[in-house]
């Protein structure tokens, strides 16, 4: 999309005229109408003022696949090289990543909502967990509930160690 087509678009999106946008970019209406025709292209510095009053990116007006708040970052330098190795595969193969990526984050979403619990301290888990247990383990001697517990939180820190070793 051109920058004169994105440049009415978000203007008409937020329900400015081209005199609106001009009062709040501080910039001539006539000067505006030239660069949604694309009969001259802004400098610069009207570009800047243009996007802060439209409340985008200037990068997104100028350039194509880039978001209305600006350019993407990626941290983890891994990820981000994988999703350029997968820009290369077949339009079939992206559709499989995007789907997979999507549902580990809806999974995520999900997780949170049905076990917010898992936010909390490991400790106050435990608490409830041993709580449970009693619950459940009535008509058992506090030494059998013991031995239990004391089973799981050694199987625990083997599968944590395990994990470790692995990464």
């Amino acid at each position: 999309m051109s920058l004169g087509i994105k440049l009415k678009e978000l203007r008409k999106e937020q329900g400015l005229s081209q005199g609106d946008l001009g009062k709040i970019a501080g910039i001539h209406q006539k000067l505006l109408s030239k660069y949604e025709l694309e009969r001259i292209m802004p400098t610069a510095d009207t570009l800047k003022k243009i996007s802060q009053a439209l409340h985008v990116s200037a990068d997104y007006l100028i350039f194509e696949n880039v978001p209305k708040e600006g350019k993407i970052e990626l941290k983890d330098l891994e990820l981000f090289t994988m999703f350029k190795e997968a820009e290369n595969l077949e339009q079939e193969e992206r559709e499989t990543i995007k789907k997979v990526i999507d549902a580990m984050i809806v999974k995520n979403k999900v997780e949170k909502v049905v076990r917010p619990e898992l936010q909390e301290p490991w400790s106050n888990r435990m608490r409830k967990t041993l709580a449970k247990l009693r619950e459940g383990a009535k008509g058992h001697s506090e030494k059998e509930i013991e031995q239990i517990v004391d089973e799981a939180v050694k199987a625990v820190r083997r599968e944590e160690k395990h994990k470790k070793k692995a990464a």
